[in-house]
């Protein structure tokens, strides 16, 4: 006599919830839900390039105004 395979009813239940989930995803019904909108833009003006970040940079120590470095006591 052969026996039977047991299938687990959480399998079962698993694999109805999924594919329940595909057929609903294929109609449509999650449409929008998973969508972020970037709200921030950016303007030309906005944009530095190499030769803005090198223009920002500290001078070399040796051209920094000694009142400067004056420690506050």
């Amino acid at each position: 006599m052969e026996s039977s395979r047991h299938t687990s009813p959480a399998i079962l239940a698993l694999a109805i919830a999924a594919g329940a989930a595909f057929l609903l995803q294929q109609s449509g019904f999650f449409n929008g839900i998973f969508n972020t909108d970037i709200l921030a833009s950016v303007k030309a003006e906005d944009v530095l390039g190499a030769a803005d970040i090198a223009g920002m940079q500290k001078p070399v120590a040796a051209n920094i105004d000694p009142a400067e470095t004056a420690s506050v006591r």
